[in-house]
């Protein structure tokens, strides 16, 4: 897990961690309901101090400690203890989920005699059988076209001997490729085909001359667009869709004016 990666896989533990958060919760209202009680049994004294809180917080010299002081001091330290598990639990929800190809390795790496051997017993070997509470301590952002060359086009090539891996770590029996060179590849492709796919849509509705067939062929040009920006690109949904409806856009102006002309 530590030189690769990609096989940094752990447990987020979303049960426990929602339980734990319930418990406390639970205590706070509990608390909470006392508060409202002692509160209320102080103002029929003649101290109220939900009015008076810096009275309540700063009690005289002479004056014996509040039971409603020390409850609230109390709380404050619960709700720290609160508060920072829900902000933990937030930010541990926003962690990636686990690729399913680095589990699949990383299972098939435990397995292997030259790997792990399977060296883990008991419930230690469990966290790796349960993905969907796995998370990964690093981010793998690849679009479509990456995933798809790094996790099954060169792992097939490498399987085949007509790819020569980058890296080899004979002690760990792992084969590493650097991810660099993929996102390199993509990179191009997407620069080749954000010149080549609207100057095509150009020359070619400037020599059709049937008004239906233009727009047949800027429907064609459009989906083309919007494919290469799925596969291309990590763009979500709805920019995908923005920039198609763009690209379209100036297609439709191009052909208004060029029939008009």
């Amino acid at each position: 897990m530590g030189p690769h990666r990609g096989m940094a896989l752990f447990k987020r533990f979303a049960v426990l961690n929602a339980r734990n958060l319930l418990y406390m919760q639970a205590e706070l209202l509990d608390l909470e309901r006392e508060l409202d009680v002692i509160a209320e049994m102080d103002r029929e004294d003649g101290r109220p101090f939900d009015v008076e809180a810096l009275k309540l917080m700063s009690p005289d010299p002479g004056e014996p400690d509040d039971e409603q002081r020390q409850l609230v001091l109390k709380l404050r330290r619960k709700l720290k203890e609160y508060n920072e598990a829900l902000l933990q639990q937030a930010k541990i929800n926003k962690l990636e989920k686990a690729n399913k190809y680095d589990l699949h390795v990383l299972n098939g790496w435990l397995r292997q005699e030259q790997g792990g051997d399977n060296f883990l017993l008991g419930v230690e070997a469990r966290p790796w059988q349960e993905q969907r509470d796995l998370v990964a301590l690093s981010s793998r952002q690849h679009d479509t076209l990456t995933k798809y060359m790094s996790e099954t086009l060169v792992p097939w090539l490498h399987r085949q001997g007509l790819h020569r891996p980058k890296k080899m770590d004979e002690e760990a029996g792992l084969v590493e490729w650097d991810d660099g060179s993929y996102s390199t590849a993509s990179r191009v492709l997407s620069v080749v085909a954000s010149s080549i796919i609207p100057g095509a849509a150009v020359v070619t509705l400037y020599h059709i001359q049937d008004l239906l067939a233009r727009i047949f062929a800027a429907l064609a040009f459009s989906a083309i667009f919007s494919l290469a920006l799925a596969l291309l690109t990590t763009a979500r949904p709805a920019e995908i869709f923005a920039a198609t409806a763009a690209f379209a856009s100036v297609q439709v102006v191009f052909i208004g004016s060029t029939s008009t002309s």
